[in-house]
This record gives C-alpha cells, structure tokens and sequence, in this order.
C-alpha cells in the first residue's frame, strides 16, 4: 500500500514538471512570479500584522532604597512588551505619596518632560524591550509607595510596579 501510494506521489510530480516545461516560456515565468509573491505574502505580511491581540508590557528595574527630599532620583527600568503587537506611544505613569516624575529618557535618544506625573515617548514592537531612565523626586521624608503603571496612551497595558522608598 506505501508502494502504490509513492508511485503515485512520484508519478503526479513527473506529470506537474512535464506540464511545467512544455508551458510556454512567459507562462512559465507568470506562475513561479505568482508562487514567488504567494510565498513572500504568506512569510512577511504575518510579521507586520498586531495579531489581534491587546497589547501587553511589563516593567522590570530596581527602585532606590533610599532617596533626599527635593532632590531628583534617577531610576533605570526596562519596558518589555510581551505580545506580539506594536505599543505606540510607550507611556509610563507614576504613583505614590510625594512622589512627582520630572521627566524620562527613553533609550537613551528621546528626554521627554513629564506631565501629571506621566511620561510618553518611543515605541515597542513585538517581544521588543526598552530602557528608560527616569527622574523621579520626593517631597517629603518618611517611607514612600511608588507605583510605576505601564500604559499605551492612557490604555493599560500591564501589571503594576511597585516599591518602597526611604526618603530623608
């Protein structure tokens, strides 16, 4: 039964390649243009498509243990989109008693000032991962909550990050 079912494999190609080759020649250059484009659309558009799925990101980074009042902090976080989608624009909103964000930079290119303890700038492809540097101060001493929210525009797009910080 293998047997028969190879012959057959076999003799559907050699009949597919004669009918090929004895195609005229402009014929034959139509339908490898058309397999070749088949082929490049069913390889690269998927690449390009946000898959329908919402936009996702996470924060990671480390927080100061200790921080002075009215003096700006600088803190190194990285952005990592984890779906497959586009996020534009990568904003980031802060949270917390005494806590204000002055500004961030974003991969090092882009200083963006911060408005309403909110900060907006670049943008992250699928499973792509960004650093960003931002300036945060403390206006009073004691412990300090600080919550770091990844957003794609005012849109949620993840969990919250949150510390503690000792502000003297």
């Amino acid at each position: 039964m293998l047997a028969g079912a190879r012959r057959r494999l076999i003799g559907g190609a050699v009949r597919t390649w004669r009918a090929v080759v004895t195609m005229p020649r402009g014929a034959r250059l139509v339908v490898i243009g058309v397999v070749v484009a088949a082929g490049f659309a069913g390889i690269v558009f998927p690449l390009f498509s946000n898959s329908g799925a919402p936009p996702q990101a996470e924060i990671a980074g480390q927080l100061p243990e200790t921080a002075r009042v009215g003096q700006p902090v600088r803190v190194d976080i990285a952005v990592d989109n984890v779906g497959d989608g586009i996020i534009y624009p990568v904003c980031i909103s802060l949270g917390g008693s005494g806590a204000t964000l002055v500004s961030a930079n974003f991969q090092g290119l882009d200083q963006v000032t911060a408005s309403g303890n909110r900060v907006c700038g670049g943008q992250l492809t699928g499973q792509e991962t960004i650093s960003i540097t931002l300036v945060v101060a403390f206006d009073h001493r004691g412990s300090s909550e600080v919550t770091l929210v990844p957003e794609q525009g005012a849109t949620v797009i993840g969990p919250v990050f949150r510390g503690t910080v000792g502000v003297s």
